[in-house]
């Protein structure tokens, strides 16, 4: 099964590029390789779509803030 990751520099923590792979690459000195979800991956291609030169792992690994979100206590009235 070819699986996607992203190779993400070291030093700055930006995304290199995405390859497709059966097996993971090896990480170097340099940089290391990251298995992504699709949703990381939609997340990427839209921020690629919109412009971004330099895209961070961060930018496209955090959770969206509905998934941050605490949930709201429910009240019921009756």
């Amino acid at each position: 099964m070819i699986t996607a990751y992203f190779v993400v520099a070291r030093s700055s923590g930006n995304i290199i590029r995405i390859t497709r792979r059966e097996s993971p690459p090896d990480d170097t000195p340099t940089v290391f390789n990251v298995p992504i979800s699709t949703s990381n991956q939609m997340r990427y291609d839209s921020l690629y779509a919109d412009g971004a030169d330099l895209i961070s792992l961060q930018s496209v690994t955090r959770p969206a803030k509905a998934d941050t979100a605490k949930p709201q206590n429910s009240c019921r009235i009756d």
